[in-house]
């Protein structure tokens, strides 16, 4: 990317994901989506009903004067007294700023590892989820800059930093729910230990201003069937089992083939950027609850699987899985990922394949 030249398909890619988004202005310009029930939850933080529906529904109406049955805040009660400061500001303001945060957070990511892989500029240009958080009201690229961040401070040697900056990632805990297994594995004792305590200082936090019965809130609204609508739509194994009409017990038997597969590869290889990597795909694959704005993260996998792998079929089928090319397929983008998901994990676990695994 030293020419000008070089940069003229990402203006391209660019406008194309400026146009799909434009798609949706009406929704972007009101701020109807998910951000809704951020600043909902913010504001009804410190508060006895912060998982309240109706409580979520009453300050969603006041805010926007219309009604969301379908949003209503799902987080764990930290998060809610973090963005405490967002509902001070009128919501006018607040939906702009959040949207400039998650975007600064993007370009963060493809400026600072662009080093790592010169063509990131050109493949993030033509990602089809960095068009869809924004009109999602999605919040995945803050996960984007901690899980960033925490690579590079591993690279530096600052482990116990790097696991408090993953412990930020329990704003979406279950998209990273195999993370701790592989340093687990690894004994990554540094990491795990700067993990546990940032965890436990944001739980005390949600115990501090959420109430001490906050806790068992969450996880009682974490089991209502009403957050899980439109599961076909879901880039995961839960979406593609929900698409193909497949049973619970066939949907399990997917869950443990790749749970089984990543175990496998965590005890083989030793390149830990690789193991990070492949612990994220698995959890985005094996999320019960993910949409096509949490499909940013693969920005990362991206990343750091070409730098840990020579195979020319994988990172081919990375680099396809970046393009808009698995999206054109409508409803079965919860097919395509997965797919495409299942191909990078079959061909990392090929015991042929010793490039791939290499060690770090």
């Amino acid at each position: 990317m030293r020419s000008l030249l070089d940069w003229f398909p990402v203006a391209i890619g660019l406008a194309l994901l400026a146009f799909l988004t434009s798609l949706q202005w009406d929704r972007i310009s009101r701020g109807q989506n998910d951000f809704a029930a951020l600043y909902a939850g913010a504001g009804l933080a410190g508060t006895p009903d912060l998982y309240s529906r109706a409580a979520n529904q009453a300050s969603i109406q006041a805010t926007l004067g219309v009604t969301m049955e379908s949003v209503t805040y799902t987080r764990a009660p930290f998060y809610a007294v973090l963005l405490k400061p967002i509902s001070w500001l009128p919501y006018g303001i607040a939906w702009p700023l959040f949207c400039f945060t998650c975007l600064a957070c993007v370009l963060w990511f493809v400026i600072r590892f662009q080093a790592d892989c010169a063509a990131l500029p050109l493949y993030a240009s033509f990602f089809i989820p960095v068009a869809a958080f924004i009109p999602q009201g999605q919040d995945t690229p803050l996960l984007l800059l901690f899980a960033g961040a925490a690579i590079l401070q591993m690279r530096k040697g600052r482990d116990f930093l790097a696991g408090l900056l993953l412990a930020m990632c329990a704003i979406k805990f279950h998209l990273f729910l195999l993370v701790p297994v592989m340093l687990l594995i690894k004994r990554r004792w540094r990491i795990l230990a700067g993990g546990t305590t940032g965890t436990l200082v944001l739980f005390l936090l949600g115990l501090a201003f959420a109430g001490t019965n906050s806790t068992g809130r969450y996880v009682q609204t974490l089991g209502d069937p009403w957050i899980n609508f439109a599961t076909d739509m879901m880039p995961n194994l839960h979406g593609l089992a929900s698409t193909l009409g497949a049973s619970l017990p066939a949907e399990t038997a997917l869950v443990v083939l790749v749970i089984g597969a990543f175990l496998w590869i965590c005890f083989r290889a030793q390149n830990y950027e690789l193991l990070f990597a492949i612990s994220l795909l698995c959890g985005l694959l094996v999320s019960y609850h993910s949409g096509l704005g949490d499909q940013i993260l693969l920005l990362l996998v991206f990343v750091l699987l070409v730098n840990s792998c020579t195979d020319k079929l994988m990172r081919a089928v990375l680099a396809i899985s970046l393009t808009p090319l698995p999206y054109f397929f409508g409803d079965g983008i919860s097919l395509s990922i997965p797919i495409v998901s299942l191909v990078i994990r079959k061909r990392s676990a090929n015991p042929s394949l010793a490039n791939v695994l290499k060690p770090g």
